[in-house]
């Protein structure tokens, strides 16, 4: 097995979900000719199109809003909010409509988005670009929250919220993108959510030891 950073195997959760599942896309600013504003989806746009990874204008709230319609529909989207300082605007249609849509509905519509946000500090950045505020997405009802810490931990964790059928926002610590490589095999298997990294430790020891 390749041993690869965080980014590294973000991108490959990607490129799984991407190729196995036709009801995922992905879409965000400047994710698709750019690859990200940390290359997290570099390469992917030329590999499955622009219908699949989408590059969107400079509006959070509206991202978040496609989101909601696109899984109302039966899609899969992941979303890219350049750095959590910019998640505010997205809140609304987060709190309001995305968190809400399988109550609201009595189950007959759930909301399978996943929105990746890269946060925290470390990297000598301006206060927007190195904000943590997931404890407010933690209190809204109906929002999971994951935050990986070790390679193996991201890909597994990422193909798990990719395949959860209610929206969860799904924290990279920036710090960590490639902090550390680690062995990391490309075959699909998600990780529990929910269990926290302990899960992954007593199913798998090896995949989750990490070396600088």
């Amino acid at each position: 097995m390749p041993k690869i950073t965080m980014i590294e195997a973000v991108t490959m959760a990607h490129a799984w979900e991407l190729e196995h599942d036709a009801s995922v896309l992905a879409l965000g600013q400047d994710i698709g000719r750019n690859g990200g504003v940390f290359r997290a989806t570099q390469g992917l746009q030329e590999r499955f199109g622009a219908d699949r990874v989408q590059d969107t204008p400079l509006a959070e709230n509206m991202i978040a809003g496609v989101c909601v319609g696109m899984a109302a529909q039966g899609l899969k989207p992941i979303a890219e909010i350049q750095f959590m300082g910019f998640l505010y605007p997205a809140l609304d249609q987060i709190a309001n409509h995305m968190s809400r849509l399988r109550h609201r509905t009595r189950g007959r519509l759930t909301c399978p988005v996943v929105i990746r946000v890269p946060h925290g500090g470390g990297i000598h950045a301006p206060e927007h670009h190195s904000e943590c505020i997931e404890s407010i997405i933690a209190h809204m009802p109906g929002i999971r929250v994951v935050c990986p810490s070790s390679p193996a931990l991201a890909y597994g964790l990422l193909l798990a919220a990719i395949r959860d059928p209610d929206p969860v926002l799904f924290l990279e610590p920036i710090r960590l993108y490639r902090a550390a490589k680690q062995e990391v095999a490309d075959d699909g298997v998600a990780l529990p959510v929910g269990r926290g990294g302990r899960g992954a430790v007593d199913r798998d020891l090896e995949r989750v030891r990490v070396d600088p």
